[in-house]
């Protein structure tokens, strides 16, 4: 597998420049070493899984099917592919049962890695369901209760380009990993993967994340809760794929997080305190053998509103000076074994308002 591109990013100020780099080191300890454990453990599972396969459907076997099939004149009335396939498969002897088995466990850990089992219970959509979509409240100014919660609107105070990761293998390319951040209040990404020459095994993976910060000043002792308003400009998940030949399977997976994070200071290196909300944009999930695909889901219309409360999971005293960390994280994954497919995120939101109190 090639090595990963990858950069962390330092915090800008409208008004200042960046930060010094000892910000940088924050996303070695935190963001990229989850990346690289989970980059790893990918690694072994495709490595495992072409061992494994390789057992049952030795590369020889797999070559020899391979070429009598595609050598065949093919009848567009006749059977497909897959089913070509499956017949010189059992003819050659190969254990079918076996080969199902490793693939299906192989499908199941990769679901495991990428999106975990855990759900946090550390926010609250308010605005943002699909019966939400035609009641969307209007977007009012409310004087805020100085002695309840802090309201922010654009411009904010900084703006983050936090984090980006490429990996691919084989044939596999990241063609675009780039932000929305404007240094206003619009962020989110554009993520544009693909491989059209997978090999026996492969895998495509990127993540960028963005956001604003905004110093606020705790009203008595308790956790925050911070509420974040949102406007959806574009937001396009793509999944499609192709069937290289008939013995092929895939799993790919999108998704958009929305993430706050507690600085005690501008300049700290680790956040004191960082939660998710990991369905913001629930993205797409999708497996099987390539001939059929979601294609483009629009996972949010255009000017769609959402309002997320995140809660962080620890206290914070009175009466001290904190940067709140606001931004969408994008993240797509896809396990190819022989499925050439494109994959792609198209994410832009607007920050309306942030609003944070001590409760």
């Amino acid at each position: 597998m090639r090595t990963a591109d990858h950069s962390e990013r330092t915090k800008t100020d409208r008004n200042s420049s960046a930060v010094p780099d000892g910000l940088r080191a924050a996303y070695k300890r935190h963001q990229k070493d989850e990346w690289r454990t989970t980059i790893r453990r990918l690694e072994a599972l495709r490595q495992s899984f072409a061992e494994q396969r390789r057992e049952v459907l030795s590369p020889k076997m797999r070559d020899r099917i391979v070429s009598t099939i595609k050598s065949e004149r093919q009848d567009p009335r006749g059977p497909g592919l897959r089913y070509q396939s499956l017949v010189a498969a059992r003819d050659a002897e190969v254990d079918l049962a076996a080969l199902r088995k490793i693939h299906d466990r192989a499908h199941l850990e990769f679901r495991d890695i990428v999106r975990g089992t855990a759900t946090s219970p550390l926010h609250e959509v308010l605005v943002g369901h699909v019966y939400d979509v035609f009641k969307q409240p209007p977007l009012v100014f409310t004087k805020p209760d100085p002695d309840k919660e802090t309201l922010f609107y654009p411009p904010f105070h900084g703006s983050w380009d936090r984090f980006e990761q490429n990996q691919a293998s084989g044939d596999g390319a990241i063609a675009e990993n780039s932000s929305y951040l404007d240094g206003w209040a619009r962020m989110g990404s554009k993520l544009v993967a693909r491989n059209h020459d997978a090999s026996d095994v492969d895998l495509l993976c990127a993540y960028r994340e963005s956001g604003y910060l905004v110093e606020f000043k705790t009203l008595r002792t308790g956790i925050l809760q911070v509420k974040a308003d949102l406007s959806a400009l574009v937001c396009r998940h793509h999944i499609s794929t192709e069937d290289e030949w008939g013995w092929s399977d895939f799993h790919a997976i999108t998704r958009g997080r929305l993430v706050m994070a507690v600085f005690w200071n501008w300049e700290d290196v680790d956040p004191a305190n960082e939660v998710s909300h990991q369905w913001f944009v629930s993205g797409l999930d999708c497996s099987g053998d390539g001939e059929s695909f979601p294609g483009t889901s629009v996972q949010a219309f255009p000017g769609e509103r959402r309002i997320i409360n995140l809660f962080t999971d620890m206290a914070f005293p009175a009466g001290r000076k904190l940067w709140i960390y606001v931004g969408v994280s994008d993240r797509i994954w896809a396990f190819l074994n022989d499925v050439s497919i494109d994959i792609s995120i198209d994410s832009a939101w607007l920050l309306n308002s942030l609003a944070i109190r001590s409760i």
